[in-house]
């Protein structure tokens, strides 16, 4: 069964969502930080972006990049 492009756009956008989510979360257990750590360095509730379940503002990742010490580039190559 093919996807309206509506349907494919919703999936694709939640997949990518999941897969951002997911690269956090690997930056922060990489780097030996909890959450609560975090939040209290950067005052951003990274629990939230982690779940996969709100977006992230571009100005967020990266300040979450500059945190961990990655390039936006270095770290959407970890996506793909």
């Amino acid at each position: 069964m093919l996807l309206t492009d509506s349907e494919y756009l919703t999936t694709s956008e939640e997949a990518f969502k999941k897969k951002v989510a997911l690269q956090i979360k690997r930056l922060r257990k990489q780097s030996q930080v909890t959450q609560d750590q975090f939040y209290s360095k950067t005052n951003i509730n990274i629990a939230r972006i982690e779940s996969g379940k709100i977006d992230i503002r571009l100005d967020t990742l990266r300040k979450i990049c500059y945190f961990f010490d990655v390039s936006l580039a270095g770290f959407f190559e970890g996506i793909y």
